[in-house]
C-alpha cells in the first residue's frame, strides 16, 4: 500500500468520514484521494456505509473468546450508521449487556473484534474492567480509552505493556509493523516505545533511538516532508555505524545534504548522542 492511501486511512481513523472531510484533513488533491478511496474500496478495506461515510473493514480472523457482558466498544467506538458518536453509550445496548439489534447491526459492528476477543492481550486488559478497548487497523493497533477514565493507559499494568506493544510494532523484522496509537477523545498519543509523541499527523513520524525504549522524534507535515525527515534519519545511521556517533539535530526541516550539517553537529559539545 502507497503512502497516500495510509494517509487516507489514518484520516478515516481519526474522524474524516466523508471525501470532503479527508480532503480537508490531508491536504491531498480530490483526484489522489478519490483514487486511494477507490483502491481501498476494492481491497474491501473501506466501504461505504448507509449514509455515504466512509468506514472501515479490516477483515479479522474469528474471535477466541466471547465478550460477554461487555459493551465497552459499543460506548467508545463511533458508530456512523447509527449516528452513534464516540464515548457515548448505544442507545440499543440490552441491561446486562447484548444488543437489541444485534443480528441486523451495521456491518462496521458486524467487523469489529478487539484485540482482547482476539487473544493478543491476556484478562487485564478485559475492555469492560480496563477501560480501553485495543484494536488492530490497518498499520496501527489503536487503544481506545473511554474518556472516563482517561489516565487509564498510563497506569500499571497498562503502559508497560503498551510499550512493549510499541516496540514491537516499530522492528522491521515484523511481517506486519504497525504504529501505537492512544486516543483519548479529542486528544492522540504515538507511543515510541515509552516516549510519547502528543498530536501526531496523519503523514508519519520519523525518529531515532536513544535508548532502547526512548526516542527523538519530528512531526511530519506532508507527504515530502515525511521523506526529507527519514532520509535525514538514513544518514544519521549511516553515520552512526561509521563513527559509533551522530548527533541528533532538533530542526524539523532538513535539506539536502544531510551530512555535512550532521558531521558538525556531532563535533559541538552537548550534542545529543544516538544508540546503535
Amino acid at each position: 500500500m502507497d503512502q497516500v492511501a495510509l494517509v487516507v486511512v489514518r484520516a478515516v481513523e481519526s474522524g474524516a468520514t466523508t471525501t470532503k472531510g479527508i480532503i480537508g484533513v490531508t491536504g491531498l488533491s480530490r483526484l489522489k484521494v478519490e483514487r486511494a478511496l477507490g483502491t481501498l474500496e476494492k481491497q474491501k478495506l473501506l466501504f461505504r456505509e448507509s449514509q455515504g461515510s466512509w468506514a472501515l473493514g479490516f477483515p479479522v480472523a474469528p474471535p477466541v473468546r466471547q465478550c460477554g457482558s461487555c459493551t465497552a466498544c459499543c460506548k467508545v467506538l463511533e458508530v456512523t450508521d447509527l449516528g452513534k458518536p464516540v464515548n457515548t453509550v448505544c442507545n440499543h445496548i440490552l441491561s446486562g449487556g447484548g444488543c437489541e439489534i444485534y443480528d441486523r447491526r451495521p456491518r462496521q459492528c458486524r467487523s469489529f473484534s478487539c484485540g482482547w476477543l482476539q487473544g493478543h492481550l491476556d484478562d487485564d486488559w478485559f475492555p469492560a474492567t480496563a477501560g480501553m478497548v485495543a484494536h488492530f487497523g490497518l498499520d496501527t493497533l489503536n487503544v481506545q480509552v473511554d474518556i472516563d477514565a482517561p489516565d487509564r493507559w498510563r497506569e500499571e499494568p497498562y503502559f508497560s505493556k503498551l510499550c512493549e506493544l510499541s516496540l514491537k510494532g516499530l522492528r522491521v523484522s515484523e511481517r506486519r509493523p504497525y504504529a501505537t496509537l492512544v486516543i483519548v477523545g479529542d486528544d492522540r498519543y504515538l507511543l515510541l516505545g515509552r516516549t510519547i509523541v502528543p498530536d501526531p499527523t496523519l503523514f508519519g513520524t520519523a525518529f531515532v533511538p536513544i535508548t532502547h525504549d526512548t526516542f527523538h522524534y519530528w512531526k511530519a507535515k506532508s507527504l515530502e516532508h515525511l521523506r526529507r525527515l527519514n532520509d535525514r534519519v538514513m544518514e544519521i545511521q549511516r553515520i552512526q555505524q561509521e563513527f559509533g556517533y551522530c548527533a541528533i539535530p532538533d530542526d524539523d526541516e532538513p535539506t539536502p545534504p544531510y551530512r555535512p550539517a550532521l558531521l558538525q553537529k556531532s563535533t559541538e559539545p552537548g550534542a545529543i548522542p544516538t544508540t546503535r
